[in-house]
């Protein structure tokens, strides 16, 4: 029965009062009512085994504001969600590919849980993504090449999990990054040469992945960066030229590899902030360190 047939039935009063519960339902019910988002957020904690500290409680089908969510944080504009944050939660589980419905995301902190399974493709439709921290879990399989599509990325964590095969050479598109860390896997192929394009990194955390080869000659363009670790990696020849023109370094670990050769004899004065810092790991090499063995290291 609609409206107009109503209010024949109803005294003026009535039907006013009847009109005004009814807008007021339909407006509530619309601003709560599950959404791409609140459809995906389910759909992840329906992929989660193990929740020790119940911080996926609040993660219902009720009409509660997946705002509200613990863990979850939404843009004011939009509702949409720009954070999601479970790190440290004792989690186990796998990461369900509707996460890349989440479109607004700008941060995905799942660190320190044990999460399992294949990072799946669809990350790569977080073209907003800032932050993708997946580190200290037990994800497995490649890393997914459609990452490269998620344009914004700044900070790219994968370190510590079980991931195998090549570092995708697509990962060098992306021109935004500042932080590339993917110690400790199962990783072959050696050190892409595309880190040579990632201009705005600042740390760059390779250490025991299994990498082999030699280290090559991409530092050329690498002004920003400040510290370096691929310890632990087997890799064979010597330090390449363009490794001298990182004038911002700080921190270098190249320990427990088969690397050859004599350090700069002017290391002091080509990276003055490693001097500082005495911050150079060459042990476990055949390097020839020279004065900087007693001096600096």
């Amino acid at each position: 029965m609609n409206a107009k047939r109503l209010s024949r039935f109803l005294p003026p009063f009535l039907f006013a009062i009847l009109m005004q519960f009814v807008a007021f339902f339909t407006l509530t019910h619309a601003a709560v009512a599950p959404t791409g988002d609140h459809l995906a957020l389910l759909a992840i904690k329906s992929m989660i085994k193990v929740d020790p500290q119940g911080v996926m409680t609040s993660w219902n089908h009720s009409v509660t504001n997946f705002c509200q969510w613990q863990g979850i944080t939404c843009d004011l504009r939009h509702h949409r969600v720009i954070i999601l944050d479970l790190s440290s939660s004792g989690l186990i589980g796998t990461l369900s590919p509707l996460v890349g419905n989440l479109s607004f995301l700008r941060a995905i902190w799942l660190e320190n849980n044990s999460f399992s399974g294949e990072i799946h493709p669809k990350i790569g439709r977080l073209f907003r993504l800032q932050e993708l921290d997946l580190s200290i879990n037990s994800f497995t399989g490649n890393i997914p090449a459609t990452i490269m599509n998620c344009s914004n990325l700044q900070v790219l964590n994968l370190g510590n999990n079980n991931l195998v095969g090549k570092i995708p050479d697509r990962i060098g598109a992306l021109s935004m990054l500042n932080t590339l860390i993917l110690r400790v896997n199962i990783l072959e192929g050696g050190i892409p040469s595309f880190i040579s394009n990632l201009t705005l990194l600042e740390t760059l955390y390779l250490g025991n992945c299994q990498l082999g080869g030699s280290i090559p000659d991409v530092f050329q363009r690498l002004r920003n960066l400040r510290t370096l670790v691929v310890s632990d990696n087997n890799l064979t020849g010597a330090i390449p030229p363009s490794f001298y023109n990182c004038s911002s370094l700080e921190e270098v670990f190249l320990d427990h590899n088969q690397l050859n050769g004599r350090l700069h004899e002017n290391l002091g004065l080509k990276l003055p902030r490693l001097q500082c810092n005495h911050a150079v790991e060459i042990h476990t090499n055949h390097i020839d360190s020279g004065f900087w063995n007693n001096d600096y290291l």
